[in-house]
């Protein structure tokens, strides 16, 4: 489950926080102390359940607590009833405190509930509840067999009260959360974990060792069947003693029929480890303690990327505070390309000092946080402000001097590295090359740093075109075609040209044939494997291609694909315009 909003009351610095609007990558910025790192916090608290005295809000009143509300995305036709009456699935964490200092924790979801006396709840309360109110309508239903579920059930509830007024209701959310989870595949509670600015890094700290402790735990679980065995071996050999020990107090205690031991092993905090870097350079291992912090934290990034990238992984949230910190600037944009990837099928929350990340991060999705009378106050697009100048003015974001070089007249603003490997490739295979005036600059529309450039170019009088995917057949194709008809007026506004793919993505255009040359003959590509125009190909090449596989090709931006394609094939695969494709038409544009 993707978030699409965070409402919070009485936290740390915030009394109240509405619908704070949440996209793939997040970046928090403002001077320190302000209050950036209360919205990671906050999640941490939510999904977590990290909550202590010091976390609530200085000002709250007696009769108020604690609330943090995320809303969810449903991601697929979810029966209204479990969502609230804006279509999201809405939980709410409430903290506060018992008079004798204990925590005191409630979960509720709220819903589009039924204007009944007794009919209510219906995602939230066992099978036997539903039933009763099936009974109570009157409705004739089959209690179990092939096809029959709560969910069809629930819509039959729905039909029979389809007269009865609607209105949005809380109740309590752990039962709720389990029949919504089991009845709909897209939805699965989401994990979070949150990278601390001041996490202790070394490798013997409780927080390091946690970290790392699903791969001991998955491990565990796996060989479950070996510490099962182990556990009832220990039993045995324990009743064996103890029966004996029975036998010699008997002598004493004759009422006595036996002492039974009873076995407890707590596998999850029996394995610990350490670390060791085997370098190509060196001929013995190093251990990780020897190396720096910002290589520590690196490590921490690839872990987020091992869980994000693993098969059968939930859907992952990141928390990073600064991620920038001990990290050389060209390693901070490495750092950053690899969370714009994992934002595909990821989101992050980040709080930052740095132009790298903040300039990188898209318009809809920077807040600027401030500090009013020791309260926080977060600003974003939303807040008619100019949210860009106020970026540009707190971290001092630069253009990229490049554009300066007299040689180049032309610029071509893509989203991302593998866009200008990829229209580098389209002019090579389409046009014959590329011409030496243009120069290709990653950075997405409505992120800051487009807009630093953008002026720059008109400044110089550089011409410049600005090239996105079309995105449809996403999930949140609407609000993305919303931001691409405004950002289209922007870069008309400023004197640049808007260029749009007929397809989803770039993957949409490999060549089914390349791919099987790429791949070559350790595997034939199925017959149902298809290039769709607005299918996600990351999902259909793990599911149909690399699945049950060791195969390594990478699913993004494939650059081995686009490289093997001839011109024919980068024909092929554009979308037909007239005598033309759409991929024609805009290295056209491109080059004029």
């Amino acid at each position: 489950m993707k978030i699409h909003d965070i409402s919070i009351r009485n936290y740390r610095g915030i009394d109240l926080l509405d619908h704070l609007s949440i996209g793939d990558l997040n970046t928090f910025v403002g001077k320190n102390d302000y209050g950036k790192s209360t919205i990671l916090k906050s999640l941490d608290a939510f999904f977590n359940d990290k909550f202590t005295h010091h976390d609530v809000y200085k000002g709250i009143n007696d009769d108020e607590v604690t609330e943090i509300t995320v809303r969810f995305l449903a991601g697929e036709d979810i029966n209204y009833l479990a969502l609230d009456t804006n279509g999201f699935i809405c939980l709410t964490k409430k903290f506060s405190f018992t008079a004798a200092g204990k925590l005191k924790k409630e979960f509720i979801y709220t819903c589009n509930d039924i204007e009944h006396e007794t009919i209510q709840n219906c995602w939230g309360v066992k099978e036997a509840d539903i039933n009763g109110f099936l009974d109570s309508l009157g409705i004739a239903y089959t209690r179990s067999g092939r096809g029959v579920t709560n969910l069809s059930k629930i819509e039959q509830i729905c039909e029979a009260t389809a007269g009865l007024d609607r209105y949005e209701n809380s109740y309590e959310a752990d039962d709720y959360i389990k029949n919504i989870t089991k009845q709909y595949d897209s939805v699965e509670y989401p994990d979070y974990a949150l990278f601390d600015a001041e996490q202790d890094l070394s490798v013997g700290s409780t927080d390091f060792q946690n970290q790392f402790k699903p791969i001991a735990t998955q491990s565990l679980n796996n060989n479950k069947g070996l510490t099962d065995q182990i556990e009832s071996n220990v039993q045995g050999d324990l009743n064996t003693e103890f029966s004996q020990i029975t036998s010699l107090m008997q002598k004493n205690v004759p009422e006595l029929e036996a002492i039974v031991p009873v076995v407890q092993c707590n596998w999850k905090n029996l394995v610990k480890f350490d670390l060791g870097l085997k370098f190509k350079s060196e001929s013995h291992d190093i251990p990780i303690s020897h190396k720096g912090t910002g290589f520590k934290r690196l490590l921490m990034v690839a872990y987020f990327e091992y869980l994000a990238n693993k098969e059968s992984s939930k859907y992952n949230i990141f928390g990073i505070e600064e991620p920038e910190t001990f990290l050389h600037p060209e390693l901070q944009y490495e750092l950053l390309s690899s969370i714009i990837e994992l934002s595909d099928n990821s989101q992050f929350f980040i709080t930052t000092h740095s132009p790298v990340f903040a300039g990188a991060t898209s318009e809809s999705n920077i807040v600027v946080v401030r500090k009013e009378n020791s309260i926080s106050r977060y600003f974003n697009h939303e807040n008619e402000i100019e949210i860009i100048k106020m970026v540009i003015d707190e971290l001092g974001i630069r253009p990229d001097f490049n554009l300066l070089n007299e040689n180049i007249r032309k610029v071509v603003f893509v989203e991302g590295k593998g866009d200008c490997l990829f229209w580098e490739l389209a002019l090579k295979k389409l046009n014959g090359g590329k011409p030496e005036d243009i120069m290709f600059v990653p950075c997405g529309g409505d992120q800051v740093e487009f807009f630093v450039n953008a002026e720059l170019c008109r400044k110089l009088n550089r011409n410049f075109i600005f090239i996105l995917d079309s995105d449809k057949g996403a999930v949140d194709f609407e609000s993305k075609e919303r931001n691409k008809n405004e950002l289209k007026g922007k870069v008309e506004s400023m004197g640049g040209g808007f260029e749009i793919l007929k397809k989803r993505e770039i993957e949409n255009y490999y060549h089914r044939e390349a791919i099987q040359r790429v791949i070559g003959d350790q595997l034939q590509l199925p017959d149902d494997f298809v290039v769709g125009d607005y299918t996600d190909m990351h999902h259909e090449i793990k599911e149909k291609i690399l699945k049950d596989t060791n195969i390594n090709f990478k699913v993004k931006n494939n650059t081995d694909v686009f490289s093997e394609m001839s011109k024919e094939e980068w024909s092929a695969v554009g979308v037909a315009e007239g005598d033309t494709t759409d991929l024609e038409n805009i290295v056209r544009s491109i080059v004029s």
